[in-house]
């Protein structure tokens, strides 16, 4: 049933506004007046808590004589539909985990780094850098080999794993950019310090053993995905909070690397197995429900498979981390190898918008992210680079439009969420209709390095090619997301994050 914008939402003041549902679920949606709303998300959100009905239909019995049931809702700015659940939806969820809360792309996040390249370096050999990023990202050149050894390592313990064994291909292709100094001090820039240790490898055998015990490569490790993920060459063009920017390292005019991408087919491996495991178990008795969500409970005699789909996650969560990093050292190798010297990097944050987090487990609290990064405060109890800040937030644009960095407040009337996006406002396959005078002036003049080289002479005689290839970009384009400045006026009005320093685009990297 859909619900009309009125009958449904009931604005508290100038940034919160109530959802109000039959099942008397806190759900407060952060945004401004200013902040496009769609009803597809907000009708999809209300089908999604008709989940609260079902659990209680289940019973104590099916949750192990615990109590089940939403806590809790919070929607951020960028809230829009998404797959399974809207994109910018929190759920502090009390005796159950649900895989469909946080989607396939598990771990999915953004990773943030400072370089020591000049914006004058980059201008003067901009078409050397994007030819060689092509050849890098798309035309085989990563030259990124993991060992056996590595691969366990990696979906065990993370980026730790990582560190440990870096041994094992050093100085080998994209390793010869991999410091290992510098990446374990950037450990403590990383949330959870890029580990989710995990017991087992879920069904990843043959990716550990096609490594060929040494050297081998591998087609997911170090790909953006598609969607709307990208790697983005940016330039701190503002600087808000001089104080905090100096503490992280933070300056104008420095070029940096931002990057969104997840676990790419790790990760849907994992969301459509334990999603298919949470349907299996549902009682024979009871009808299935029409909301199409089924709860894994995490005590009683089905517990086993939300301990194990946790397990599976971490591996996947792990993987993204990893992912990032290496996306990130391939942006910097592609620097050094065109500029003749070794280009160095620092990181500011690396945070995940895709996932569960397991906080308070004796309390059966399990706090699901989709398309929401953790926005963490200040803690000076607490042994943390950012202990006196707040933790960092990365709030990207559109393509083509400024991204914030921002700080944490540790805001729990939002749960410490925070939006990990502008948000969508036009549907991909409208978006796609987009005439070609406004591509001309809105898309065409953007930076954009994909695998398809739009100047080309051979590819430029293939319409068919071309057509794909601006059907993509249009896809993309600033006008099927929500103006950023709204949004992320919104965050610190609320006081969830504050406003560090706005970057500007020069040149975006899609899949």
């Amino acid at each position: 049933m859909a619900f009309k914008m009125e009958d449904v939402l009931l604005r508290l003041d100038k940034v919160r506004i109530s959802i109000k549902n039959p099942f008397q679920i806190p759900i407060t949606l952060f945004a401004r007046e200013d902040v496009t709303i769609g009803m597809e998300g907000v009708n999809q959100l209300l089908e999604f808590i008709s989940l609260q009905k079902t659990l209680q239909e289940l019973g104590q019995d099916f949750f192990g004589n615990k109590d089940s049931q939403i806590k809790e809702i919070i929607l951020t700015p960028d809230f829009h539909k998404g797959s399974g659940i809207p994109v910018g939806t929190v759920v502090d969820a009390q005796g159950f985990v649900i895989p469909q809360a946080i989607g396939n792309d598990i771990c999915c996040g953004m990773r943030l780094l400072v370089t020591d390249l000049t914006q004058d370096e980059l201008l003067a050999n901009e078409k050397q850098v994007e030819k060689q990023l092509r050849a890098i990202f798309f035309q085989g050149k990563r030259q990124l080999p993991l060992s056996s050894r590595q691969r366990q390592a990696l979906l065990k313990e993370g980026l730790w794993g990582l560190q440990e064994t870096s041994k094992d291909n050093a100085n080998v292709g994209l390793w010869n950019y991999y410091d290992a100094q510098q990446q374990m001090q950037d450990l403590n820039f990383v949330h959870f310090q890029g580990v989710l240790e995990a017991k087992n490898t879920f069904a990843f055998d043959d990716f550990i053993q096609s490594a060929n015990a040494t050297a081998g490569y591998d087609s997911q490790i170090g790909s953006i995905g598609g969607g709307n993920h990208f790697v983005e060459i940016q330039s701190i063009a503002e600087v808000f909070d001089g104080a905090t920017a100096h503490i992280w390292g933070v300056k104008p005019s420095q070029i940096t690397i931002m990057v969104h991408s997840g676990s790419v087919g790790l990760g849907h491996l994992v969301g459509g197995h334990f999603r298919d495991r949470a349907k299996e178990i549902f009682p024979k008795s009871m009808a299935h429900p029409e909301h199409g969500f089924y709860p894994l409970p995490i005590e009683g005699r089905h517990k086993n498979i939300a301990i194990n789909y946790l397990d599976a996650m971490r591996n996947a969560a792990n993987f993204a981390f990893a992912n990032r990093l290496f996306l990130g050292l391939m942006v910097i190798a592609a620097f050094s190898q065109i500029l003749g010297r070794k280009v160095s990097a620092k990181l500011i944050y690396d945070a995940p918008h895709n996932l569960i987090w397991e906080d308070e487990p004796s309390k059966g609290n399990y706090l699901h992210r989709k398309g929401a990064c953790p926005a963490l405060g200040v803690e000076p109890s607490i042994n943390s680079p950012f202990c006196y800040t707040g933790h960092p937030v990365i709030i990207p644009g559109s393509m083509g439009d400024s991204s914030y960095l921002m700080a944490g407040q540790g805001n729990i009337t939002a749960l410490s969420s925070a939006c990990h996006g502008a948000g969508r406002v036009v549907a991909r396959g409208q978006a796609r209709n987009m005439d070609q005078e406004t591509y001309k002036s809105v898309v065409a003049p953007l930076k954009v390095v994909t695998p398809i080289d739009p100047n080309d002479i051979e590819v430029k005689l293939r319409q068919d090619i071309m057509a794909k290839y601006q059907d993509r970009l249009k896809e993309e384009s600033p006008t099927a997301y929500k103006a950023i400045t709204p949004v992320v006026n919104t965050v610190e009005q609320a006081s969830i994050a504050r406003r560090v320093a706005r970057l500007s685009p020069l040149m975006t990297i899609k899949g």
